[in-house]
């Protein structure tokens, strides 16, 4: 089976009001499919503002129209402190909105299913192994937690679509508001091992 594998990072240096941010997608495109896996590299972030709530792409060629598939991630609860208890692996929580010529996987979309402003996608703790930068909107946040924690990694399923068609653009959203984003730079090849 034929697949184009790539990967779209926040360019370094990447910050927003809340402070620095990092994150990678990696694309799989097959005939009919796309898996994305989704990563926030920031380790020990201070805000909620820091986290990751949605990722936008366009493709090549081919239909947007499409519809989420399996999805999971690694629930977390953050407690008061930084220290944090981990759930499993569950569904992500986001959704799939495809109204706007591209697609977009999203947790504020509440009108679509996103379960935000919970299910953020979070980074690493800190090497001693808690969050220890954390502020009050991670730490014991009932309305912000849990926490989707380090990757998350979704199947969209586009009928139509060919497995030749690559991602032209990624723009990465931060942040419990909407609209705070970084556009991403994207390259070929890249992990892309999804969901099947």
């Amino acid at each position: 089976m034929s697949l184009s594998a790539q990967t779209c990072t926040t360019p370094a240096g990447s910050t927003d009001s809340d402070g620095a941010v990092n994150a990678t997608a990696n694309f799989t495109v097959g005939a009919g499919f796309i898996t994305v896996t989704v990563a926030n590299g920031l380790a020990d972030p201070r805000s909620a503002g820091q986290l990751l709530n949605g990722v936008s792409f366009t493709l090549s060629s081919g239909p947007t129209q499409a519809s989420l598939g399996s999805n999971s991630a690694n629930i977390r609860r953050v407690d008061k402190g930084g220290s944090f208890t981990d759930l499993g692996p569950m569904l992500t929580g986001w959704a799939l909105d495809n109204s706007n010529g591209g697609l977009f996987l999203c947790v504020l979309c509440t009108d679509l299913g996103g379960a935000g402003p919970s299910h953020l996608l979070i980074g690493d703790p800190a090497v001693s192994g808690t969050y220890v930068s954390a502020n009050a909107s991670i730490a014991g946040n009932k309305p912000h937690n849990p926490f989707d924690a380090g990757t998350a990694t979704f199947l969209i399923n586009v009928p139509g679509l060919s497995a030749g068609a690559t991602v032209t653009g990624a723009t990465f959203f931060f942040s419990t508001a909407e609209g705070v984003s970084v556009t991403g730079t994207c390259s070929a090849g890249g992990g892309g091992t999804g969901l099947s």
